[in-house]
């Protein structure tokens, strides 16, 4: 029996990031994917790969390794309102301790976010009203470590602050896709903030590459994403480049600074040992640009 590799969340953003990476190694049947609603797994030139409905699919006999990135993102929140946001997550991250708990797989990829971070204190979220999203990711990371040690599984946890990357679905709560879409849209690129605001930035598919590479090869560990540091001014006049006649819209500089960005180089040298090389944020931006371009115009 072929040793799998069991993916949900695989039909969004960083699921296919993966996916891109592992089928040039793997053969399809190693890859036991989840989505949310069961649809295909579609690649540009490829025969589409099926997937299972996350929540009520039955957990394979067994797994060599799963990825879990299946969860109702921070910008749903006034959509679903708090008490089914929340819920929805928890049923989210139930059946992903169920998969680890019965398939029993010997790594494990979590995808958390800078978010579990209260922003004024640094500190660990303990607030689930102030912050829903953050302090269900902290849930996520903290049931997660339960059944992977059930299971003998070691876990690779990747914080995401900041991210790029040619197959990034646009949405505009997002600074570097908003900029894009502007710059798209109305040849304006605005900056709300007045104040210095500093992000760092890392390529989705080297994020992912990088964590699975870490868990494969036995690692066990929580990382906050890395990546050049640019202030958003910057990122928003490199953007600009690859647009004609763009303008840069911002207040008068009111002094505040903005600093939400992970503080430790951890990432840069766990890259590194992972053997995964990360791109300056020139390229990141040329390529997010051109995955925007592509989802323009289909």
């Amino acid at each position: 029996m072929i040793n799998q590799i069991g993916i949900s969340g695989a039909t969004g953003w960083l699921g296919r990031e993966i996916i891109e990476k592992l089928a040039f190694n793997l053969p399809l049947e190693m890859l036991s994917l989840f989505s949310s609603d069961g649809r295909e797994f579609k690649r540009n030139g490829h025969i589409p790969i099926p997937t299972q409905t996350f929540l009520t699919a039955v957990p394979p006999e067994s797994l060599e390794g799963y990825i879990h990135l299946a969860f109702v993102i921070r910008d749903k929140v006034p959509r679903y309102g708090y008490s089914e946001f929340v819920a929805s997550n928890i049923s989210l991250i139930s059946k992903a301790c169920q998969i680890i708990e019965i398939s029993k797989p010997k790594w494990i990829v979590l995808v958390s976010s800078g978010a579990v971070f209260d922003p004024t204190t640094n500190d660990l979220e303990t607030d689930s009203l102030r912050n829903p999203y953050g302090f269900c990711k902290r849930i996520e990371e903290n049931l997660v470590l339960e059944s992977a040690k059930k299971v003998g599984a070691n876990v690779v946890i990747g914080r995401l602050w900041g991210a790029t990357g040619e197959l990034m679905i646009p949405n505009s709560a997002y600074a570097i896709s908003d900029f894009i879409q502007s710059a798209f849209t109305e040849g304006k690129i605005k900056i709300r903030s007045g104040g210095s605001v500093f992000r760092r930035y890392v390529d989705a598919g080297e994020f992912m590459q990088t964590l699975v590479n870490t868990a494969i090869a036995g690692g066990h560990l929580t990382v906050n994403s890395g990546g050049p540091k640019v202030e958003i001014g910057q990122l928003a006049s490199m953007i600009s480049e690859h647009f004609s006649c763009v303008e840069i819209v911002r207040p008068a500089n009111d002094g505040l600074v903005d600093s939400y960005y992970p503080k430790d180089d951890q990432f840069e040298k766990l890259s590194l040992e992972a053997g995964v090389k990360i791109s300056d944020l020139s390229a990141q931006v040329s390529r997010t640009v051109k995955g925007h371009m592509t989802a323009f115009s289909d």
